[in-house]
């Protein structure tokens, strides 16, 4: 067996700017500490080997035909499915990948619990970008509508802003002040979302304005840059606000009132 070749991908939050990013808004994004890395060795079975885990725990399990990518085997047919769509993206931008005599074994390990919503999809798309050596935004672009924010997190380590310009992403790094460094906290509710069927719903009902744009814009430079508890409080809210009334959902903070 040949050495093994590995990569990593950081996964991510949405800060500021939920789902205004998508046409046009600034957001506020971060990658976190959390993410997936894949593991790949070339071997001599007529194969693709794929496993998933979370931890040492394995969650799904697939083995595709190399040259066709038909799927030989999967515990989870549906998400063999979704894998073989990324293989097979990536192979468009790069028709040698995956594509020479014998096969490979892919492991790919979450440090988290994917019900987390840290971003399984984007880190998976970062992985794959980077084994096919292909770019990864171009990768993404084959595979979805989103912002494309997450794809950013995925290969950086630092806070971010992130805004689409006719479609392509400007991207900008920034430190973040003294609110969010201290005094800035991060909960999984359990109800963690699925991001393409809201996505669609948020673009077919287009509920905003260009007001709304800047405004949340101008909200992302400032909850950066918040240097006080009070101040950073008194602009989520302002940012909560904004977005409750675009998607019609009770903010956030209504459902925890003794919490600031």
């Amino acid at each position: 067996m040949k050495k093994a070749i590995e990569f990593h991908a950081n996964g991510k939050l949405l800060i500021t700017g939920e789902y205004l990013v998508l046409v046009g808004a600034i957001a506020l994004a971060m990658p976190v500490r959390f993410g997936q890395k894949l593991i790949a060795r070339e071997t001599s079975r007529d194969m693709i080997d794929w496993v998933s885990s979370t931890g040492k725990v394995p969650w799904f399990s697939a083995a595709f035909e190399p040259a066709s990518l038909k799927i030989l085997d999967a515990d989870k047919k549906n998400v063999a499915v979704e894998l073989r769509k990324v293989l097979a993206a990536a192979r468009r931008l790069n028709p040698e990948f995956l594509n020479g005599a014998g096969g490979w074994q892919a492991r790919v390990t979450a440090n988290y619990p994917l019900e987390w919503g840290l971003g399984s999809s984007a880190t998976l798309y970062h992985l794959v970008a980077a084994w096919a050596g292909v770019p990864v935004f171009d990768l993404f672009r084959l595979l979805s509508d989103g912002s494309g924010y997450d794809i950013a997190c995925a290969g950086r380590q630092d806070l971010l802003f992130y805004q689409l310009r006719k479609g392509r992403p400007d991207i900008t790094t920034v430190a973040p002040g003294e609110a969010l460094r201290e005094s800035a906290y991060f909960v999984y509710q359990g109800n963690k979302q699925d991001s393409n069927k809201e996505v669609a719903s948020f673009l077919l009902n287009r509920n905003y304005s260009e007001i709304d744009l800047v405004a949340v814009s101008q909200l992302s430079a400032s909850i950066c840059c918040s240097d006080s508890s009070d101040e950073l409080i008194r602009l989520v809210n302002e940012h909560e606000y904004i977005l409750s009334t675009i998607l019609k959902r009770d903010p956030v903070a209504r459902r925890f009132p003794a919490f600031p």
